[in-house]
């Protein structure tokens, strides 16, 4: 069907040729024209509808926009020619840009560019609205809120850095209090340290306090001996204890009571293995009181469960130990020990009392010389006994067939943690292939590594090691403030005081589980490695009970 020069359409099929009507878009505009779709030079995009009355109606093609546009200003040329037009100058002019919707306030357009800083404008404003009111709550606040800005490199500028919480310089401020002054002497350090403590003993009972000071000065020493002392003392204090109302036992007898004394005690003197399995032990039947339990039953249970791990932990497991080991004592054995042993003097008092024919070999150590309180306690037992110096032990490995000794505690890989010199001893003894026996209690074991001996190790005056008594210590070794003349009696010089050395006194080390032989305990005869099993098994009765 072919259409007349009218717009009507005259009836039959389409011809190939046939032109499509010319739409009027008003008075005086251009009339736009289109090909057929059966036209291979025409867009297939652009395509039209015929309607009824013979008109044609083109889809809004947001594609052939900028073609319509074209042929509108060429007037409407017909035929391929005005395809090739356009699709020239549409390769030469640029897309248009999108339409921009009007804002509702007004009917100006507004780019993206214009709405982005808008929005960075109000997140801005926001932001420094926002430090203002930091600012204030600090108390570095201006007066009025803070002015809008419109770009980011203004903002940091206006920034005020809050000062910091009082907490953190309460912090520093005691960090700072704990560390020593510069150009501060040992003797000097231990006199702040006396001080120190008798400034924390305000609010502590009486009790403790001198119990501190023992432990301070070491007027008590040995794992079992300090341990007991603890627990007795504790015993004393738990009595005197009476709940606060709206308060709890529970809660409160170990926040308001054990904590201070146990914090008191630990900076007199840092709390032994031993201790801390006690105190644990105590802590645990604190946390399992019911909170309807009367006061005056609630401490009598407490002080029964001390009683208990005395006599039970200590007691009885030291018996247990001495005879384990007095088993290994035959008639005619040397037996070498180190420095004193509480445990070690109940293991060789038995196996005398049983009649055994022995000798035993004590070797000393400085700075502390406890050896000498062995060979005492030995002697009144009618034991015979040698004496000498840990510098001449090589010597009495020659004649000694075993060697016993005392731990302070044992690790979970098998290493012995004891007064210093047991390392020593232990390693010349295998050397020398004799056995090595360690007698422990099970109470002492931890769960705890300690790969050197200087970690977490226990340092004493140093000017121990070289004191003899005043006027036998020499000028340059002089530490101790009024020393100020040599043996002659004359004035030391000050290059002598600067020649002074820093002393170093370790008071523990540790023995490799290599060096052991056997592990002597309550529960028999066990290798360095059954410590961990030991443990847990300790671990599972607890959780029965």
């Amino acid at each position: 069907m072919s259409a007349s020069p009218s717009g009507k359409p005259s009836g039959g099929k389409k011809g190939k040729n046939a032109k499509s009507p010319r739409v009027s878009a008003g008075d005086g505009a251009p009339s736009l024209s289109k090909t057929s779709e059966n036209d291979p030079t025409n867009d297939p995009k652009a395509k039209k509808e015929v309607t009824s009355a013979g008109q044609s109606t083109p889809k809004p093609n947001p594609q052939s926009q900028g073609e319509k546009q074209l042929e509108t200003a060429t007037g409407g040329a017909d035929g391929g020619s005005s395809v090739d037009q356009a699709k020239q100058t549409k390769a030469k002019k640029p897309k248009p840009e999108p339409v921009k919707k009007p804002e509702s306030g007004d009917g100006e357009q507004k780019s993206k560019a214009q709405l982005k800083a808008e929005r960075r404008a109000v997140q801005e404003a926001q932001r420094a609205a926002k430090e203002a009111k930091k600012n204030e709550g600090v108390g570095g606040a201006a007066s009025g809120p803070a002015a809008p800005t419109a770009t980011k490199k203004e903002a940091p500028s206006e920034k005020v850095k809050p000062k910091a919480p009082e907490s953190s310089q309460k912090t520093k401020t005691k960090a700072m209090s704990k560390e020593a002054p510069k150009g501060e002497t040992e003797e000097e350090m231990w006199a702040r340290k006396e001080k120190e403590i008798l400034g924390k003993s305000l609010k502590i009972d009486n009790n403790i306090l001198n119990l501190g000071f023992q432990y301070f000065h070491h007027k008590i020493v040995g794992a079992n001996a300090r341990c007991i002392a603890m627990l007795v003392q504790l015993r004393e204090v738990i009595g005197k204890y009476r709940t606060p109302p709206e308060k709890e036992l529970c809660r409160d007898l170990e926040k308001s009571l054990l904590a201070p004394c146990i914090t008191y005690i630990n900076y007199c003197r840092p709390l032994s293995t031993s201790m801390g399995n006690a105190i644990k032990h105590l802590k645990y039947h604190i946390s399992r009181i019911p909170s309807e339990m009367d006061d005056h039953k609630a401490i009598s249970k407490l002080q029964e469960v001390i009683d208990t791990f005395i006599e039970d932990n200590i007691m009885k497991a030291s018996e247990g130990v001495a005879v384990q080991a007095m088993t290994k004592i035959v008639d005619g054995d040397v037996i070498l020990v180190y420095a004193a042993s509480s445990l070690i003097c109940q293991v060789l008092k038995m196996a005398h009392s049983k009649g055994k024919k022995f000798r035993v070999i004590v070797v000393e150590g400085r700075p502390r010389t406890e050896g000498k309180s062995m060979l005492r306690f030995l002697v009144r037992c009618g034991i015979p006994c040698s004496y000498m110096y840990i510098g001449s032990a090589t010597h009495a490995m020659g004649e000694a067939t075993k060697v016993f000794l005392g731990a302070a505690a044992m690790f979970s890989i098998g290493d012995m943690h004891s007064r210093t010199g047991n390392s020593m001893i232990a390693a010349l003894a295998q050397s020398y292939n004799i056995p090595v026996l360690v007698c422990c209690e099970t109470y002492k074991f931890t769960d705890k590594v300690q790969l050197h001996h200087a970690d977490s190790n226990l340092h004493a005056r140093g000017r121990d090691i070289i004191d003899k008594g005043r006027h036998n210590r020499p000028s340059v070794l002089s530490t101790a403030p009024g020393d100020s003349k040599d043996v002659s009696g004359s004035s030391s010089s000050n290059s002598n005081t600067a020649l002074t050395p820093n002393l170093l006194n370790l008071m523990y080390d540790v023995t490799k589980s290599r060096h052991i032989t056997v592990l002597v305990t309550e529960l028999g005869m066990l290798p360095c490695t059954s410590v961990p099993v030991v443990l847990r098994k300790q671990e599972d009765l607890v959780a029965e009970v």
